[in-house]
C-alpha cells in the first residue's frame, strides 16, 4: 500500500502539508475549547464575577468552533481532491497497462478479476485516502496532547481514562483478528462474480439456445451466497463496535464524575471549586482521547481491505509483458 502511495504526485504532496498545517489547527482549536469551559465554571462559581466576563469567555469558545469548523471543511475539501486526483491516475495508469497485456497475461489475471481491480480496488484506496487524511493524522494528534493535557491532573481519573483506552484497544485487536483475513477473499469473491456475470452476458445468446437459464442463476446464486454471508459477518461482527464504543464512552464519563464526586465531598470548601473545574476539564479531555482511537479504529477497519486492494493494483501494475509490439508508446 505504502508503495502504492508513492505514486503522489508534487502537487498532491503539497497538498497533503497544506492539510496537515489545517488538521494542527484543527486540533489546537478543539482542545482549547475545555480550557475556556473551564473559566466559565469558575467564573459562575466566583463572587463578583459578572455576565460579561462569562460572555467574553463564551465568545472565545464559540470563535474556537467556528475556526474548527472551517479547518475540517477546507481539510475535506483538499482530502476529496487529492483521493479524486489520484485514484482517476491510478485507473489510468491500468487502463493502459491492461492495453499493452498479450492473452498470457489476460489468462493470469482473467478479464473480470481486472474489472474488480480498476474499479472496485480503486474506490478502496481512494476511500482510504480521502479519510486517512482527515482522521489518521488527527487522531494521533488530538491523543498525544490531549493525554498531555490531562496527564497531571488526577492519577485516579488518569487510572480510569487508560482502564477505558485498554478495553478499547483489546475490543478493536479482537475485531481485526476475526475480520482482516476476510478481506481478500471478500475482493476474489467479487472477481467470481463479475466473471459469472460477464460470462453470462457475453453468452447469452448460448445460454437461451440451450436453456441455460437455470444453470446460470444457479451458478450466481452460489458466489452470491458466498459473497453476502462472508459481507454479512464482516458487518455484524463490526458492528460491536458501536454498542462497546457508547459503553466505554459513557462509562468513563460515569467513572470520572463517580471519583470525582468522592474527591469533593472529602475536599475542603476552598478547593471543591478547583476539583469541579478539573473534574469538567478533565472529562472533556478523556473524550476527545477516546474519540481520537475510535477515529483510529475506524481507519484500521478501512485499511486492511484497502491494503489487499493496493496489492492487487500492483499486482497490475508491476505484472510483465511477455510480448513487446515495437510499436508500443512510450509512458
Amino acid at each position: 500500500m505504502l508503495k502504492l502511495l508513492k505514486k503522489l504526485n508534487k502537487k498532491e504532496v503539497l497538498l497533503i502539508i497544506v492539510c496537515l498545517v489545517f488538521i494542527i489547527g484543527q486540533v489546537w482549536l478543539d482542545l482549547k475549547l475545555p480550557d475556556y469551559m473551564s473559566e466559565i465554571t469558575k467564573l459562575v462559581q466566583t463572587e463578583g464575577s459578572t455576565v460579561s466576563d462569562i460572555l467574553e469567555q463564551g465568545a472565545y469558545m464559540l470563535l474556537c468552533a467556528a475556526g474548527s469548523l472551517a479547518s475540517a471543511c477546507i481539510v475535506g475539501y483538499f482530502a476529496a481532491y487529492i483521493a479524486s486526483s489520484f485514484s482517476k491516475k491510478l485507473r489510468g495508469d491500468l487502463f493502459e497497462k491492461v492495453q499493452d497485456f498479450s492473452m498470457e497475461e489476460m489468462n493470469k489475471f482473467s478479464v473480470s478479476s481486472l474489472i474488480t481491480r480498476t474499479t472496485n480496488d480503486v474506490t478502496q484506496v481512494e476511500m482510504l485516502i480521502a479519510m486517512g487524511l482527515q482522521l489518521i493524522v488527527k487522531a494521533p494528534i488530538t491523543a498525544v496532547w490531549a493525554i498531555m493535557k490531562i496527564l497531571d491532573k488526577n492519577f485516579t481519573w488518569s487510572a480510569i481514562t487508560g482502564g477505558a483506552i485498554l478495553i478499547l484497544i483489546l475490543t478493536i485487536g479482537i475485531l481485526m483478528k476475526l475480520v482482516f483475513p476476510n478481506f481478500k477473499r471478500v475482493q476474489k469473491i467479487i472477481d467470481k462474480v463479475n466473471n459469472v456475470t460477464r460470462e453470462n452476458l457475453t453468452g447469452i445468446r448460448v445460454v437461451r439456445a440451450f436453456n441455460g437459464e437455470e444453470y446460470q442463476e444457479n451458478k450466481f446464486e452460489i458466489q452470491n451466497k458466498e459473497l453476502t454471508g462472508l459481507q454479512t459477518f464482516n458487518q455484524r461482527t463490526m458492528s460491536i463496535m458501536s454498542p462497546v464504543m457508547y459503553l466505554i464512552m459513557n462509562g468513563l464519563t460515569l467513572a470520572i464524575y463517580f471519583a470525582g464526586a468522592y474527591m469533593i465531598n472529602e475536599a475542603g470548601l476552598v478547593d471543591k471549586i478547583n476539583i469541579f473545574s478539573d473534574m469538567v476539564v478533565f472529562s472533556s479531555y478523556a473524550m476527545q482521547v477516546i474519540m481520537s482511537f475510535l477515529m483510529l479504529a475506524m481507519i484500521f477497519m478501512m485499511w486492511p481491505r484497502a491494503a489487499v486492494s493496493g496489492e492487487r493494483i500492483l499486482e497490475v501494475l508491476e505484472a510483465g509483458i511477455s510480448i513487446k509490439d515495437r510499436w508500443i508508446r512510450q509512458r
